[in-house]
């Protein structure tokens, strides 16, 4: 029978020391501490992935806030604009390639500009068909009939401005939070007093 041999360190005059690696000061039967141990009530309420992270990076002009830059009112507009004028395409275009929070918000301010102008659209074409013309009239010459798809529902229109103003509200208020956060962490010490 061979003798046990120790892997690849057999040959080796200096072998790796196990209390390097910090593994001498546990007790080998330790147990593994539970998940009321580290997630328990003493523990604190929100993980710290929950605030808001900023970081200045080597560029003294360019602050992080929650991982991205913050962009010019400029960017803000052009995403919007474009968001707006080719609209659901524009919008996926604008917002999965957004580099900054005004680009970010931009795009989902057009996205709401977007669902209004649906919602627009909509109600002022109710009851009229795809080819633009005027529903038939009855016999009797009483009110056309209403027919119950999404295009000839008043609550649907209403619903899409609602959506769309929402949305748009949304973006432009994280924006301008955004931008109050960096103007305070850029402003002075003696100014924040």
């Amino acid at each position: 029978m061979p003798a046990p041999t120790d892997g690849v360190f057999a040959n080796m005059s200096a072998r790796p020391d196990p209390s390097f690696l910090g593994y001498d000061d546990k007790a080998p039967n330790e147990p593994l501490p539970t998940y009321q141990d580290i997630y328990g009530p003493q523990s604190s309420g929100a993980p710290p992935y929950f605030e808001t992270a900023v970081i200045s990076v080597g560029d003294e002009d360019e602050l992080l806030i929650e991982g991205l830059s913050v962009g010019s009112i400029g960017v803000f507009l052009v995403n919007m604009v474009v968001s707006t004028a080719f609209q659901v395409v524009g919008y996926m275009l604008t917002f999965l390639l957004h580099s900054s929070h005004a680009a970010k918000d931009g795009s989902l301010a057009g996205l709401g500009i977007t669902f209004m102008n649906f919602g627009f659209y909509i109600r002022t074409h109710l009851g009229q068909g795809f080819e633009d013309d005027p529903k038939p009239r009855p016999p009797g010459g009483g009110a056309p009939e209403d027919s119950d798809t999404p295009l000839d529902n008043a609550y649907f229109a209403y619903l899409l401005m609602v959506i769309g103003v929402v949305i748009f509200v949304k973006a432009v208020f994280d924006y301008v939070r955004v931008r109050r956060l960096q103007t305070i962490i850029e402003s002075s010490p003696e100014q924040n007093v």
